[in-house]
């Protein structure tokens, strides 16, 4: 998510005549070149800073062909800007089965438009594929005629409406986007046909009632007959682009499709082409331009494939054959990592190392599990270890680039192979409680990643340390909580060897990472052990619920509030409430919930003297502060320990929509000044917060001048 959102970051930044100071300021301060890649959290407060003054259009297409997972954070992320920025318009297109989850998570803010293309559209369509004919000499003015009068006709006679005759409106921009990919597909397997017969022949079948199921099928067998290895490059393209894990690259394929099963190392003179690529595959497959990747047609070519096991023999087999014989070859594992990993003439690595394990962990043959033994016997690469654990970095403070190689039982354990793990063992290898380079055992590896069934076969050893930590303090129990495996979570509590409480380097149980994670039914086990204290702060201070309260998770801070032993206005070191880390993060419902409570004290400051109020108001989010506005109890005015005011926060990141609720108060003094002498005004005037500015003018009766 943060790649999108950096993306329209770096086209709203391209648009503008200067860069705004802010964004150079957080360039140079998080070293961005050379160094870290700026957070989802950093660019999403970017962007709010640019466009809170800024008429702006945000514009994202084929939404529904993004992962559920991706598609919830960046709405999220894109209500943030929202709150902040009321003269952002955003502008989504996607199948209608994703309009509820966009409607869900930007209730209020949304409007639905059908669109797709009409009966003229087509006509238009099939008037400029006749005129880019490549066999001329198979087309006559006569069949001419007759495709451009049969097939809108036969498309159009395919869709039937409602008994009303009014076709609801999301209905009618799928069917008709389907209908032209069907006539897009018709009208290349008619000039595919080298005479005027045959054309007039395949016009007829598809007039006769083809469907788009017929076409795929069609095309596949086309496919299929093709002479030399093209039969073969192309059915494996469509095999890879339908069945891997993430789209891919151009290069990434076309060294995949290379890879020779049984070979010790790689040849390059075995690479194909992306346009012999592209034709082997007869028009299913087209390039991505814009993100340089691989995909098919139309998502109704994925469902086909999905739905016809026959085409592929075991596709995920496959995959993981390829991707082990290439990380075995000797040329791979002797690239090396220092100084920085150089995998620009190896651009199938990275999936390989990240996604073998994937894979094989659903389709194994005795093959890929020979493969897989021979690759893990020793180690894991580290170039390949690196790339592996970059996917999981989030989980971890230490430093990757000095890394060192995975052994093959924890690697076997990261993916949850159980064949691979069970060889493994019986051929003593390893020692089931070494830790790796991060001090973590393959169990915690297993059950980071829930998988029981490896987990099961570890914990059945008489030697396992089933609450061993690694070298931040974290046992597997942590691990499993974190993450949100309960079943993983219930064979580790099974063991009595196994502290149900255990606080890592942090300080944080195994409780407080179900809570930040917002992992309820986690949650839930945990508190039913007498052994777990609910309310247990990590070394800030910041105890379950806070955590919960400050990721939004209301499930999990309804849970915690169902206990008595839960205080929920218990301040971490630096003061701030369960309500303070809710309100200054935008969570309006966890903000309603914590209110509810008589025991929670809606003004109380932190450190600074920075009351939930202010938090709200400094971070722009509306409804929040209209929430806290609401309460008699709340001083819409209160300063913080340097004087500065609600107001004078909202103002002084250029939040409109905060400023302008607020002025609404009479309470409010415009005018105040912090302890340095600056008023909102002359603070947005100096950052140059026009929209503030406006709205400020009329209320404030002087204008302040530098201190």
């Amino acid at each position: 998510m943060a790649s999108i959102l950096g993306s329209l970051l770096r086209q709203v930044v391209g648009g503008m005549e200067k860069v705004p100071e802010e964004i150079t300021r957080a360039f140079q301060e998080q070293k961005v070149i050379g160094g870290r890649r700026l957070r989802l959290p950093d660019i999403v407060k970017m962007l709010q800073a640019i466009t809170s003054s800024l008429r702006t259009f945000v514009c994202i297409d084929a939404w529904d062909e993004c992962a559920v997972a991706h598609r919830v954070k960046l709405l999220n992320s894109l209500k943030q800007i929202l709150e902040t920025s009321p003269r952002t318009r955003i502008f989504i297109s996607g199948r209608p089965h994703v309009r509820a989850e966009i409607e869900k998570r930007l209730a209020g803010r949304v409007m639905s438009i059908p669109i797709g293309p009409n009966k003229h559209d087509i006509i238009e369509y099939l008037h400029l594929r006749l005129d880019e004919d490549e066999t001329p000499d198979a087309m006559n003015e006569s069949l001419k005629a007759e495709i451009l009068e049969k097939i809108p006709e036969t498309m159009s006679e395919m869709y039937v409406g409602n008994n009303t005759g009014n076709p609801p409106p999301t209905l009618s921009a799928n069917c008709y986007a389907s209908r032209f990919l069907l006539v897009s597909l018709n009208i290349d397997a008619i000039l595919h046909e080298p005479t005027i017969f045959r054309r007039r022949e395949k016009l007829s079948k598809i007039t006769n009632g083809l469907e788009l199921g017929d076409v795929y099928g069609a095309t596949v067998e086309r496919i299929k007959a093709q002479d030399g290895d093209k039969s073969r490059l192309g059915m494996a393209a469509l095999m890879w682009i339908s069945h891997a894990e993430r789209p891919l690259g151009a290069d990434e394929l076309c060294h995949a499709l290379a890879v020779q099963l049984g070979s010790t190392d790689f040849d390059v003179g075995n690479i194909p082409s992306m346009s012999t690529l592209v034709s082997c595959c007869q028009g299913l497959i087209t390039v991505d331009k814009e993100a340089s990747t691989m995909r098919l047609i139309h998502f109704t070519l994925q469902e086909y494939l999905s739905s016809r096991p026959d085409i592929f023999s075991k596709p995920h087999s496959g995959i993981a054959e390829i991707c082990l014989t290439y990380l075995n070859f000797q040329s791979v594992k002797a690239l090396s990592i220092d100084p920085s990993p150089d995998t620009q003439n190896a651009p199938f690595l990275e999936y390989c190392s990240v996604y073998w394990g994937v894979h094989a962990k659903r389709e194994l043959s005795d093959s890929a599990r020979s493969l897989a033994v021979e690759l893990l016997k020793e180690n894991y690469g580290r170039m390949s270890t690196k790339l592996l654990l970059a996917q999981v970095k989030h989980l971890y403070p230490g430093n990757f680039d000095t890394c060192s190689p995975l052994s093959g039982l924890h690697c076997a354990s990261f993916f949850g192979i159980t064949e691979v793990v069970v060889t493994l063992i019986e051929k003593q290898f390893y020692d089931i409680n070494t830790g790796d380079f991060l001090g973590c055992t393959p169990l915690a590896w297993a059950a980071c990643n829930g998988h029981e069934q490896v987990m099961k076969i570890l914990l059945g050893r008489e030697e396992v340390n089933p609450d061993k930590p690694d070298n931040y303090g974290r046992t597997p129990l942590s691990y499993a909580a974190s993450a949100g495996h309960e079943w993983a979570v219930k064979i580790l509590l099974e063991r009595e060897d196994v502290n149900p409480d255990k606080p890592d380097n942090r300080g944080q149980t195994p409780l407080s990472g179900a809570s930040w994670n917002g992992h309820e039914g986690v949650v839930k086990i945990l508190l039913g052990r007498e052994e777990v204290n609910p309310d247990k702060p990590d070394n800030r201070g910041q105890t379950p619920l806070f955590g919960a309260s400050r990721n939004g998770h209301e499930g999990a801070v309804k849970i915690l509030l169902g206990r008595e032993d839960v205080n929920p206005n218990k301040p971490d070191s630096r003061g701030q409430t369960p309500l303070f880390g809710a309100s200054r993060n935008g969570h309006e419902g966890v903000v309603k919930i914590l209110l509810g409570h008589d025991d929670v004290n809606p003004e109380k400051p932190d450190v600074y003297g920075q009351t939930p109020l202010f938090g709200a108001a400094s971070n722009g989010h509306e409804r929040v502060v209209e929430v806290l506005l609401g309460r008699d109890d709340v001083n819409p005015d209160k300063p913080n320990k340097y004087g500065q005011t609600p107001l004078f926060g909202a103002a002084w990141d250029g939040h409109e929509g905060v400023v302008e609720i607020l002025l609404r108060h009479d309470e409010v003094n415009p005018d105040k000044p912090d302890k340095s002498g600056r008023t909102p005004l002359w603070w947005a005037s100096k950052s140059g917060y026009t929209g503030v500015v406006a709205l400020l003018q009329p209320r404030a009766s002087t204008a302040s001048s530098t201190p």
